[in-house]
């Protein structure tokens, strides 16, 4: 055959270039509005203010998607939202780790920006340091350093809510993956249902900054909130059981969580500390540690 043959007239749709996805570069049907191989969207054009006036708003305060919508849901039909994500129902709603990070940083953001600009001093006990010098410890190490290496921790941890939400959730998970473990769910799907919980838990906690920064402390009221929306979340996840069963699982599960909370956290301190004497210990503390073992 001729290149001719070939030649068709402009107004043919044939001679329309190939598509192709724009990420993995796979070809493109006719009109079609995503990549049927990776999911992207097929009209992606250069970035421009269009897509910072348009597209980032849209994905976030979407009425059918995104941030706004997930945590709408978290808050009206905490259970059924869950149950709908771990059933394959999952384009609509938020990522829960990525709503776990942005909550959790709004709430790093609102607390730097209302903490008290007022650095108190607060004075070291004098009666501590004289027990540890009648004790000989500052022979062995820096007491100083190693008071403020504990503090700078503390202060990080308290300073970034939703990297220690993100460390104590796999206990909590793993104590209502026990307590609730004749209803069939694994490990992995506990970690997703108290990933959402943690994003409901920290946009209730950004009411709890405003109150506490201004009324005084009420966070003992907000575990207590929190540990209320996760019994109320879970007796509509398993609506097919009668709320007081579920109800004492999750005491039960609660219960089980402190439990290996409490364990996690002898074990952290234990290893923060090893590693305080480490870096804070004189090259005698090793010899002394070493005759006493």
């Amino acid at each position: 055959m001729t290149d001719e043959f070939f030649n068709f007239d402009k107004t043919n749709a044939m001679i329309k270039p190939e598509k192709r996805c724009r990420n993995c570069n796979h070809h493109l049907l006719l009109n079609q509005r995503f990549c049927h191989e990776c999911g992207q969207r097929t009209d992606t054009h250069r970035l421009n203010f269009h897509y910072f006036l348009h597209e980032v708003p849209h994905n976030i305060f979407h009425v059918d998607g995104g941030i706004i919508f997930t945590l709408k849901e978290l808050f009206t039909r905490p259970g059924h939202t869950i149950r709908e994500y771990l059933e394959g129902k999952r384009q609509p709603h938020f990522k829960p780790v990525m709503l776990v990070l942005i909550m959790g940083s709004v709430c790093a953001l609102i607390q730097y920006l209302l903490k008290d600009q007022t650095k108190k001093k607060i004075a070291d006990s004098e009666i501590l340091k004289g027990d540890v010098k009648a004790s000989g410890l500052t022979n062995y190490v820096d007491f100083e350093g190693l008071v403020l290496y504990f503090k700078h921790i503390v202060e990080w941890l308290s300073n970034h809510f939703a990297f220690t939400v993100l460390l104590m959730l796999p206990i909590a998970a793993f104590g209502f993956f026990l307590g609730f473990r004749k209803y069939r769910l694994n490990y992995p799907e506990w970690l997703v249902v108290f990933l959402f919980l943690a994003g409901q838990s920290l946009a209730v906690y950004v009411f709890f900054i405003f109150l506490n920064r201004f009324s005084g402390n009420y966070n003992a009221l907000f575990f207590l909130i929190c540990w209320g929306l996760v019994t109320f979340s879970l007796t509509q996840l398993f609506n097919e059981r009668g709320a007081k069963y579920v109800i004492l699982r999750s005491l039960w599960s609660i219960f089980l969580s402190y439990f290996f909370a409490l364990i996690y956290i002898v074990i952290a301190g234990l290893v923060i500390a090893a590693i305080g004497f480490i870096l804070y210990g004189y090259d005698t503390l090793i010899p002394v540690i070493s005759k006493k073992l």
